[in-house]
């Protein structure tokens, strides 16, 4: 439903529930006929505007979505509703961020893909959908292989699917996500192929990343990278795999030689999506918001709410 719906229904509404206003003198204020006013209360009704109590703008879904993106400086939040189920839940914030990645993909020349089962089940839905185009572009992992059997943390194969599917071309990076040694790390930052993907880096316009938490699973060799610095210095989230605090300041390993999208272009993509799964942790999706990466969100309206109703 739109804004300009969704407004002229509460108007309505507390016209003829808080002022006791008859549909008449609601049809002469509003310039509608009487019927029109009618079908605008009845309509309320069945969207659960109108229960015991009539919904101001700001408890609606759009003035979450609204409220969040003033709060964190997002561009769009899209607020998904919840359902009594949570995995049909899950499953509508992913059609959600399937239909918005179909709005970016025409403007987008470099579309950068994050990993984990959210990212993975994305692209699967993207897969199943109908497409009434081809678009042009290119795609790319904003990270390395992980050694894990799950094909989310595989990104060249999320890349290999999304190319199939929408027509844009694939580039992979060839190399582990998490490199034990500086050495090993050297050996493939110094490849032609790291490099081409690190051109890829600075100009991608578009990315679509989870926004994690931490403790993670699976776990990111947190204990080889960071020791016990993510405990003491008390992390809560994670973007591919970096980690940060509740105020968003990124944590640092002294033997972190993860190879991943640096800071500084993941920080300027212009169009960067924020997937937050259901009933994700409030704080992990607060020190994610809180970096300030985000122009875009998709997320439950429950953990929406949670994190409005959080000081932050």
């Amino acid at each position: 439903m739109k804004e300009k719906e969704l407004i002229r229904l509460i108007t309505a509404a507390q016209m003829y529930y808080e002022e006791n206003m008859t549909q008449a003198e609601i049809a002469k204020s509003m310039g509608i006929s009487r019927p029109s006013v009618s079908n605008l209360l009845n309509k309320a009704r069945r969207e659960g505007i109108v229960k015991i109590e009539i919904k101001s703008f700001d408890s609606t879904s759009i003035g979450k979505s609204r409220e969040m993106c003033n709060r964190f400086g997002l561009k769009s939040c899209q607020v998904v509703s919840c359902m009594d189920d949570k995995n049909e839940t899950q499953e509508r914030l992913y059609e959600a961020a399937v239909d918005f990645l179909l709005e970016l993909l025409p403007k987008t020349r470099i579309l950068g893909l994050g990993w984990g089962y959210n990212i993975s089940r994305i692209i699967d839905i993207l897969a199943n959908r109908e497409l009434t185009e081809q678009y042009s572009g290119k795609v790319c992992p904003l990270i390395g292989t992980a050694t894990v059997p799950h094909k989310g943390y595989h990104p060249n194969e999320l890349a290999t699917d999304f190319a199939r599917k929408t027509g844009f071309e694939a580039d992979f990076l060839i190399s582990p996500a998490f490199p034990t040694t500086k050495q090993e790390r050297d050996l493939f930052v110094t490849t032609d192929n790291y490099n081409s993907i690190l051109a890829l880096w600075k100009k991608t316009d578009t990315a679509l990343v989870t926004l994690g938490g931490y403790p993670c699973v699976p776990d990111h060799a947190t204990a080889l990278r960071f020791g016990r610095r993510l405990i003491t210095e008390r992390a809560t989230s994670n973007i591919l795999s970096y980690f940060f605090n509740w105020k968003g300041q990124q944590i640092k390993g002294e033997d972190d030689f993860a190879i991943q999208i640096p800071l500084a272009p993941l920080s300027k993509i212009k169009n960067f999506v924020g997937i937050v799964p259901v009933g994700a942790n409030v704080g992990s999706a607060i020190g994610c918001l809180n970096t300030g990466f985000a122009r875009h969100l998709i997320i439950d309206e429950e953990t929406a709410e949670k994190i409005l109703k959080t000081d932050v």
